[in-house]
């Protein structure tokens, strides 16, 4: 004490227990930091009500502002991709690095001047990972001439699939009539191929059948006012807004030679009648061909459709008449092939993951010289891309682009056009997926803070709360 001192009350700052103007021990802030990181705001400040730890959510909110994003320390390998602030509007960039798997940046944008300019920010960068983006290409070049860019191997294979589906979909009918035309002459089961019959649950009527060929006869016209204004160089994006259609219908259109049936309306994919079937049938072939009687029956094991429902499925499935044979006559059953995106998915899949159905559908199907070459080629790249069989990438891609297959030649040849990446996606034990990963959990963050926070703040609850 200092008796000639005039202040009776006097505190020394302890600075290692509470920070300098603070109100709360470094300790308590610490705790309050780690709950909004893993709550948020609102959350978190209920319970650190119910812990005793007192503090709003603006509180919380503000002790999250604060905190310093971690340092970055020359990473090497790196991987870039887009998110979305607004899908289909705004995007940014996220980069990650590789070796310690965490995020290092987020940028607001993802053109070329802006990645470009973190490039230059860190000449320590060698490799990077990347989608087949020519934005992020071209920053790479001209802020780091020198780095490895990696192509991401996930995004390659998606590619291949589009390509076959592609090709399925523009010969869809000739291969649909191939493989009928092959089971109708071996004589081959039905059963044996699991080709079911995806028809209407009952007869449409003439009225109805009469609407829809004058619609079907319509949509042929457009479909050819459409190949003709292609033909002719117009774009797509041109042709939707000439003819009101998406530009997706258009793509589609475009590359197939034959107007794409329209199903719209024409199947169900359940009805409340298909578990009695099997009843119906045993009862119709026993000689009972009264529809009350039926629905009647099926009401009671708990039918809940009406009378006309049954009335329509027995006339789509049976001959009934006054004076009908002993035993009615059944509809013949008719061959439907699966669609083109399934018809691709079991040409990309190899024969060991098929079952024996869908191998003798395959065999049917490479009957085709088309899409025997296609799928030959297609499993040569996706074992190279899959064992990193870099040596075979030359002759590959040489027979590929000398294919006689459209789609497949455009495939190749895009591949070409960033051939180094490409390679090296093949050579090289890194992908993007690790970043990914990461753009899947920024998008859960942003979601769960749902506009409420801006994105200055982004970067530090990313961060630290990835990484707590």
């Amino acid at each position: 004490g200092n008796p000639s001192c005039k202040q009776k009350t006097f505190a020394e700052q302890h600075l290692t227990l509470v920070g300098r103007r603070h109100q709360r021990t470094n300790r308590l802030l610490g705790q309050l930091i780690q709950i909004g990181v893993a709550l948020g705001g609102a959350a978190g400040a209920r319970l650190s009500s119910k812990l005793s730890m007192t503090a709003s959510s603006s509180t919380i909110l503000r002790l999250l502002h604060q905190m310093k994003a971690p340092s970055i320390e020359g990473p090497r390998v790196i991987g870039i991709d887009d998110w979305a602030f607004r899908k289909g509007d705004s995007y940014g960039t996220i980069i990650v690095d590789h070796e310690t798997g965490k995020p290092i940046e987020l940028l607001p944008k993802r053109d070329k001047e802006t990645v470009e300019k973190w490039l230059a920010e860190h000449p320590s960068i060698e490799i990077v990972t990347r989608d087949r983006s020519g934005e992020y290409r071209e920053a790479i070049n001209q802020a780091l001439p020198d780095a490895v860019q990696v192509a991401d191997r996930w995004h390659l294979l998606k590619n291949l699939g589009k390509a076959i589906e592609r090709h399925v979909a523009k010969r869809y009918k000739a291969i649909r009539q191939l493989v009928i035309d092959s089971i109708e002459s071996n004589d081959v089961s039905l059963a044996d191929l699991a080709l079911t019959k995806k028809c209407r649950r009952y007869a449409p009527g003439p009225e109805r059948e009469a609407l829809h060929q004058a619609r079907t006869e319509k949509r042929e016209a457009l479909f050819a006012a459409v190949k003709a204004r292609r033909a002719e160089g117009a774009y797509t994006t041109d042709l939707a807004k000439e003819f009101n259609l998406s530009r997706k219908t258009i793509s589609l259109w475009i590359n197939s030679e034959t107007c794409p049936p329209d199903t719209r309306g024409r199947f169900k994919h359940t009805c409340l009648i298909d578990d009695y079937v099997s009843y119906l049938h045993e009862r119709i072939e026993a000689g009972c061909k009264n529809k009350s009687q039926l629905w009647r029956e099926i009401k009671k094991q708990g039918f809940t459709g009406s009378r006309t429902l049954v009335g329509k499925w027995i006339r789509q499935n049976y001959v009934v008449e006054k004076e009908a044979a002993e035993k009615p006559a059944t509809k013949k059953t008719k061959v439907v092939v699966p669609c083109s995106r399934e018809l691709a998915w079991l040409l990309i899949r190899y024969s060991d993951d098929l079952e024996e159905e869908e191998k003798q559908l395959i065999e049917l199907l490479l009957q085709d010289d088309k899409l025997a070459e296609f799928r030959q080629l297609a499993h040569q790249f996706m074992q190279m891309v899959c064992d990193g069989l870099s040596q075979q990438w030359s002759s590959w891609l040489t027979n590929s682009c000398l294919s006689a297959v459209t789609e497949l030649k455009n495939f190749a040849i895009g591949l070409k056009r960033d051939g180094a990446a490409v390679y090296e996606a093949i050579r090289q034990p890194w992908s993007n997926g690790r970043t990914e990963g990461h753009v899947n959990r920024l998008k859960f963050i942003k979601r769960q803070m749902y506009g409420r926070a801006s994105f200055d703040f982004a970067p530090q609850y990313f961060f630290q709360g990835l990484w707590r």
